[in-house]
């Protein structure tokens, strides 16, 4: 998920390079399936995986017999996807850059994926138009975003009341990349036709809600977090509110199972 080197939430920037990312991107790797699926890379095929973070699309891909690269702001996950492509002797390239300015020439790609990167760009517009300028006539482009509703999306919520409290910030204004109009009036702009948008949902699994919340402390937006919080003494008070909605939602009462909703938006150039 990196993006444009860091995702801003209330108060703070998050360094996707803390913590273990590594969990949250195996838990990612089925969306990354899909979205190959769903794209088709055909042997020879140039294929571009924007904020590829430790590199499932691009992996995938590659195993097809596709040309990958993958970019990324994160260097040490960047290092973890050319760890992953040696491990399993795949050829891919992995490059460091931003979103707005990316390391790629005009007309590079017939494939161009992001599995929930895309949508943390800072600046969307422009994102956009540098898909567009880097994808050759006729690419197909797919885009994940996350619906917001369901457990992900209220635990996050839940956090974000407490932060935004302590924090005394004013909530920030978001982009609904899981709409389809907004989608395809953005993309429209950007010179990209909007073709179809899909949705599906994400099996999350752990041995239970506390398991997974205990997990959660490597993610590196709550280690962004977590110095506001323990300095307002509202550690516990985020921490207590998350678990409280990973309990209500759990669909497995001997472990811990949910369900997240996301979309894939399909574009051309």
């Amino acid at each position: 998920m990196q993006r444009d080197g860091g995702r801003r939430i209330v108060g703070a920037m998050v360094d996707w390079d803390a913590g273990r990312y590594e969990r949250t991107a195996a838990e990612l790797e089925p969306v990354a399936r899909a979205v190959v699926d769903a794209a088709q890379p055909r042997p020879g095929e140039r294929v571009l995986d924007l904020a590829c973070g430790t590199g499932n699309a691009a992996l995938l891909a590659a195993q097809r017999g596709a040309a990958v690269v993958g970019v990324d702001g994160a260097p040490r996950l960047l290092e973890v996807a050319r760890e992953r492509a040696r491990s399993l002797d795949i050829a891919a390239e992995f490059r460091q850059g931003d979103l707005g300015t990316l390391p790629v020439p005009d007309g590079a790609a017939d494939v161009v994926l992001s599995v929930f990167g895309l949508i943390f760009a800072s600046d969307r517009v422009r994102a956009l138009e540098e898909v567009a300028r880097v994808s050759a006539p006729g690419a197909r482009v797919f885009i994940t975003a996350w619906i917001p509703s369901g457990p992900m999306h209220d635990m996050l919520a839940a956090m974000g009341t407490v932060l935004a409290r302590v924090t005394e910030a004013p909530p920030s204004p978001r982009f609904a990349w899981s709409d389809a109009a907004a989608v395809e009036a953005l993309a429209r702009d950007a010179g990209l036709t909007h073709q179809s948008t899909t949705e599906a949902k994400l099996a999350i699994r752990a041995a239970s809600p506390e398991a997974y919340a205990d997990a959660g402390r490597e993610h590196p937006m709550w280690l962004a977090s977590a110095p506001m919080l323990e300095r307002a003494g509202a550690d516990a008070e985020a921490g207590g509110a998350m678990l409280a909605v990973l309990h209500e939602a759990n669909e497995d009462p001997g472990a811990f199972l949910i369900h997240s909703p996301y979309v894939i938006h399909e574009l051309r150039v």
